[in-house]
């Protein structure tokens, strides 16, 4: 009888722990997750293609003097201030030949004050009877050929008071030196060709692209500069010089920056990529940024199925806005977690919401 009493009492309590267990199991609260699908997108196709930072204004500098260069200042390659001395001619044939002008033009000067005082004496001379008309008339033309010969001796003068003042030649902007024409010695003209320069704050990008898609380009898009870190600066169609290279099968195109140059790491002659869309779409699978997960190295999101939370791995392409393109791993209406995900393990029940 005893024994019976246990057993009885040993069914009681192991039947009130089994329902204590349910109903814990009943009250346990599921994680809320919010879900969305992976959706289709349509996107314009694009290609990369190599490009270089070239000179949008650049000016070969002359000068406006002459005579041996006494000092050359800068190099190929160096950057430069506006203002900037560059070179500087000798200035003693430079001196010497303002002083002569200087001379010549005080002698001018002089003859023809000279030649209008006797003409205004033969003037004078108009109501007497020694006057005679010719000597009056010759002495008109005496005073107009030195007052021509003033003028030119003046333009002359100018020209070497110029010449001495140039003597030492200036950047007009600043920039690059991209050639230099001259050495310390040569002997220059006024004209001469000395330097090139480049401006840096105006360039341009110019990339060769294949022929076969200049008619497929869609110029009305902006093109990306991608730089080595990843990040991307905004450019535009410039122009597309119609000329192809036969053995490239290439022509150029050039576009514009439009962002601050100043605040820009670009620079002259660096290489950079360019990514030019089409104007042609490509079909492709999309999903939230949110719904993705880095576990272990690898991209991973968590996939709905009958209310369990499965994880999957998955390849991802182009980001695209708040979306990203999904190569691998998923298929188009999928329900996938964009909110909570990060609390979940994997096969988990969840509680489903879904994305407005």
């Amino acid at each position: 009888m005893k024994k019976l009493i246990v057993f009885i009492w040993i069914v009681f309590i192991l039947t009130i722990n089994n329902n204590i267990n349910k109903l814990e199991a009943n009250t346990e609260k599921l994680p809320v997750v919010t879900i969305d699908k992976v959706k289709k997108a349509f996107i314009s196709e694009s290609f990369i293609v190599t490009a270089r930072v070239a000179p949008f204004e650049s000016d070969v500098v002359s000068v406006k003097s002459f005579g041996p260069i006494e000092a050359v200042y800068v190099e190929v390659g160096d950057y430069i201030k506006q203002g900037e001395v560059l070179l500087k001619i000798e200035t003693d044939e430079l001196e010497a030949d303002k002083n002569n002008k200087e001379g010549e033009l005080s002698e001018s000067l002089a003859r023809l004050e000279l030649e209008e005082k006797k003409l205004e004496r033969l003037k004078s001379l108009m109501e007497s009877p020694s006057f005679k008309m010719a000597d009056y008339e010759d002495q008109i033309h005496v005073v107009k050929g030195a007052e021509g010969n003033l003028i030119k001796i003046t333009s002359q003068y100018n020209k070497a008071k110029i010449a001495f003042d140039d003597a030492i030649l200036k950047a007009p902007y600043s920039g690059f030196v991209s050639k230099r024409f001259v050495t310390k010695g040569n002997y220059v003209n006024i004209g001469t060709p000395v330097f090139e320069l480049v401006n840096k704050n105006k360039f341009e990008i110019e990339a060769n692209i294949p022929s076969d898609k200049i008619s497929l380009l869609d110029q009305s898009k902006e093109v990306k500069i991608i730089l080595p870190n990843g990040d991307k600066l905004k450019t535009i169609f410039r122009s597309i010089v119609p000329k192809e290279n036969p053995n490239t099968r290439t022509v150029i195109a050039r576009f514009l920056p439009l962002f601050d140059i100043k605040k820009s790491d670009l620079f002259i002659n660096q290489n950079i990529n360019l990514e030019i869309y089409l104007k042609s779409k490509k079909q492709i699978k999309t999903i939230s940024k949110d719904a993705l997960l880095i576990k272990n190295g690898n991209t991973v999101v968590y996939v709905i199925e009958d209310n369990i939370a499965k994880l999957k791995s998955v390849k991802t392409g182009i980001p695209y806005q708040d979306s990203v393109e999904i190569i691998e791993g998923l298929n188009e209406g999928e329900k996938i977690v964009v909110r909570g995900n990060e609390r979940l393990i994997p096969n988990q029940k969840v509680d489903i919401k879904e994305n407005k």
